[in-house]
């Protein structure tokens, strides 16, 4: 039996992946902290030290993954974002109309802010108006949008869409109404979540109305009309 010298030890690659394993247990356990402590003192009243004395670690560690309280509430943000995605996307039943399963997708982000408006503001903030890593936010943006798209797809393919105008151009109808109405409702206390979900359903309804392919003969119909309009 011969023994092949490759000149790697097979336990050499271990310490490499256990200190994978203790920086990724250690940006859970900042993410865990900053996440209670934004929700229980607000975005200015969480301070870093307290945060990093939660998370049990040194206050400079922190540093290692977020530049400041701002990058730290992104990196919370974007888990809270994929993990509504997640859900909503999951639940949105195939049978139900359009309308009914984008305000499903919206009302997620919605109950989402709802839990902490202070907070959310900051959130918006960052979410709207990032000016730090924006290629990061962007992505989680090309995220959401994909969620719309998909079913803005859907709507195409069961007839309540029209299919001659381009997909992320109806994509960007329908995000615009949901980020109108998010802003109105964290900028403006008076407006309650009621009036939010009602007047965001309704833009929706009416959007895909004007989105909606013709009907069969409509234009033949409406052409007859404006002939016979200008023989009188």
């Amino acid at each position: 039996m011969f023994i092949v010298e490759t000149g790697e030890s097979p336990t050499r690659a271990a310490p490499v992946g256990l200190r994978e394993r203790n920086k990724q247990d250690k940006l859970a356990r900042i993410k865990r902290a900053a996440r209670e402590l934004f929700a229980k003192k607000g975005f200015e009243g969480a301070t870093a030290r307290a945060i990093c004395r939660r998370a049990g670690i040194a206050t400079g560690t922190l540093f290692l993954y977020a530049r400041d309280k701002r990058e730290l509430l992104f990196l919370v943000f974007r888990d809270e974002v994929h993990e509504i995605l997640r859900q909503r996307t999951a639940r949105t039943c195939t049978t139900l109309p359009l309308a009914d399963a984008l305000m499903h997708l919206f009302r997620g982000f919605l109950d989402f802010y709802a839990r902490s408006p202070e907070l959310s503001r900051v959130i918006a903030g960052e979410f709207f108006y990032r000016t730090q890593q924006p290629a990061a936010m962007n992505a989680l943006t090309e995220d959401y949008l994909a969620a719309i798209a998909a079913l803005v797809e859907r709507g195409r393919a069961g007839g309540e869409l029209r299919t001659d105008v381009a997909v992320p151009d109806q994509v960007n109808a329908f995000f615009a109404h949901y980020a109108f109405h998010a802003q109105a409702w964290l900028a403006d206390a008076v407006v309650d979540r009621q009036q939010v979900d009602r007047s965001l359903r309704r833009a929706l309804e009416l959007q895909i109305e004007g989105l909606a392919p013709p009907a069969v003969g409509s234009g033949s119909r409406q052409r007859t009309h404006q002939l016979g309009r200008r023989g009188r």
